[in-house]
């Protein structure tokens, strides 16, 4: 039986929610085929990669044609057709400024990098024709896109926009086999929420808030994003993972 294949594009450090997802994966049998920002950031996905038996990995920023390319020119090589693509990358340079303090050109590249992206590297994917029939593509959104959270200021309009995106996504693809989701999991301490004003704060509330009296950890998260990745009548939608404190509010005693 042929082995899955993984492109998993946001792995940054052990922490992250990617990192989460592709190890899910790979112990479900996925072949990953990820991505790292720069040499900077090399080492510490490879701590990642490594631990998953990854051999090759490939730099990729948003808007670099010719990275997106040798990732494209690479699978063609190989004879390598994907069943997942993961997009998990983000990017705010003014998440720490209240909103009505955000510049145009900030939510622009802000939009680009965490929403649009999804779109043009499965534009590039589906021209190349590296991307199966019965694929799945799923990104990750916060509750954030629909309610207006402290601190997390300009990336709840970005977000609302990802979310529309998979909508718009799974809409124009299912007629190509191709699912698009997302899934939302609640407060994770991950490094780019190491940037987010006050987010120890969010985790204590969101923790006090969920009827399991915990938050969603890298497991829960990597468990439910391979069952929305492999689950053939799931499209279009964003599946919470968040120990149900967004359903629920709890009055101290």
């Amino acid at each position: 039986m042929r082995r899955k294949n993984a492109l998993v594009v946001g792995i940054a450090n052990q922490e992250s929610i990617s990192a989460g997802i592709a190890k899910e994966l790979s112990v479900n049998g996925y072949n990953i085929i990820p991505t790292y920002l720069n040499e900077k950031a090399l080492p510490f996905v490879k701590e990642v990669t490594d631990q998953l038996g990854v051999d090759k990995l490939f730099p990729f920023k948003v808007g670099n044609d010719d990275q997106l390319q040798a990732i494209i020119d690479y699978l063609q090589s190989a004879g390598l057709r994907l069943d997942a693509f993961v997009h998990g990358i983000a990017f705010a340079s003014e998440i720490k400024k209240d909103l009505h303090e955000v510049s145009w050109q900030s939510f622009k590249d802000s939009t680009r990098v965490s929403s649009f992206s999804m779109v043009e590297i499965t534009g590039k994917l589906i021209a190349a024709d590296v991307l199966n029939p019965g694929g799945s593509i799923l990104t990750l959104s916060y509750i954030g896109s629909h309610l207006a959270v402290e601190g997390y200021n300009m990336m709840g309009p970005v977000k609302s926009i990802l979310e529309a995106l998979v909508r718009g996504l799974a809409s124009e693809l299912g007629g190509k086999g191709i699912r698009v989701n997302a899934i939302s999991p609640g407060p994770v301490m991950t490094r780019a929420a190491g940037g987010i004003k006050g987010f120890s704060n969010l985790l204590e509330v969101s923790r006090n808030a969920s009827p399991l009296s915990r938050t969603a950890e890298l497991d829960d998260i990597g468990k439910l994003a391979f069952e929305v990745i492999t689950n053939p009548s799931i499209t279009g939608s964003v599946y919470l993972v968040d120990c149900g404190s967004s359903v629920t509010i709890r009055v101290p005693s």
